[in-house]
């Protein structure tokens, strides 16, 4: 029997289970790879792929994953799926063979089954958004290594929490910013999805946010003006300091992992719903500025949406919403 090296136990057992099934060599291989991303993400977030922690991953933390795939590996759906179907086999197989007493996919895949139509549940609210915001400016239930260098941090936090909410950037548009896109004399921010750009005006306290988290990083390790710089740089901890790629010598990027991280972090301190992300933050500023009365070609514009058809889930909850 072939080895695949670099797996936990666990999901050796697995890859061993689908070799006895006689499957094909290049399926093994692909599932596999596919597996060693997966882990090598959990390691991430986790720090560790011991069986305890795939014990305790949750739904919420899965579908996490999978936006990860979209919006930072920015893999096509037919991808996408591809490596759901593995991680689903591997989440059956574990709970079949007892690793694991409850499988995370089942709430998943009844949440596709589901009827698509929102619920206020997918949105946040005003309150619920100024509770996340004030949490960002407070010190409560942080580490004592956290509190030390927080002050660093929540000028930086505030800016990515605003762009999310009021302008309704993705993850990946945000790690994309680079210095020559932040036009602080004219309040504009050039946003960039793949190949296609945008440009978005900044309301005035969005851009001291954005303005006053640069300032804050010290001037030999700042993203450096007009440059391609990313804008939006790592923390380290150990250093109590931002992070510099001396090998590339430019600042070391913020990833989307991170920023997800962070997230988590603030709405699990802030004692709001479990299940909150950045998807509610971008679906409510849609929802937002369809209720300022925008036609549908100028808010496709403004989010870098593909289709039409994709405002109609909120057309629709915005109708039954008068309605009630």
């Amino acid at each position: 029997m072939e080895e695949y090296p670099h797996l936990p136990e666990y999901a050796d057992s697995f890859i061993a289970h689908l070799q006895s099934k006689g499957r094909k060599n290049s399926t093994i291989k692909r599932y596999y790879y596919d597996l060693c991303d997966f882990f090598a993400w959990v390691r991430v977030i986790k720090k560790t792929d011991d069986l305890k922690v795939i014990q305790q991953l949750d739904a919420a933390a899965l579908e996490e994953y999978f936006l990860f795939l979209t919006e930072q590996r920015e893999y096509k759906t037919a991808t996408t799926k591809r490596v759901f179907t593995v991680i689903k086999s591997l989440f059956h197989f574990l709970h079949a063979n007892r690793f694991i007493t409850y499988n995370p996919f089942v709430e998943i895949e009844q949440k596709l089954k589901e009827d698509t139509h929102f619920t206020e549940e997918d949105f946040i609210s005003e309150e619920e958004f100024q509770i996340l915001f004030h949490t960002l400016s407070s010190y409560e239930g942080l580490t004592e290594k956290q509190q030390k260098y927080r002050h660093l941090l929540i000028k930086r936090n505030k800016a990515i929490v605003s762009l999310l909410y009021h302008y309704g950037l993705t993850l990946q548009e945000i790690t994309n910013i680079e210095m020559r896109h932040v036009h602080f004399t004219q309040h504009e921010l050039t946003v960039v999805n793949k190949n296609e750009t945008r440009l978005i005006p900044l309301d005035d306290e969005t851009q001291r946010f954005i303005y006053d988290y640069k300032e804050d990083i010290p001037e030999a390790i700042r993203p450096r003006s007009y440059s391609c710089d990313r804008f939006f740089i790592a923390f380290d901890y150990q250093r109590g300091t931002f992070r510099f790629d001396y090998a590339n010598y430019e600042p070391k990027p913020l990833t989307v992992i991170a920023i997800q991280k962070m997230l988590r972090q603030e709405i699990q301190r802030s004692g709001l719903r479990k299940g909150i992300s950045s998807h509610h933050l971008r679906r409510t500023s849609i929802l937002n500025l369809l209720k300022e009365g925008k036609d549908e070609e100028e808010v496709q514009m403004w989010f870098g949406l593909k289709s039409h058809l994709t405002l109609h889930r909120y057309e629709t909850f915005l109708d039954e919403t008068l309605k009630a």
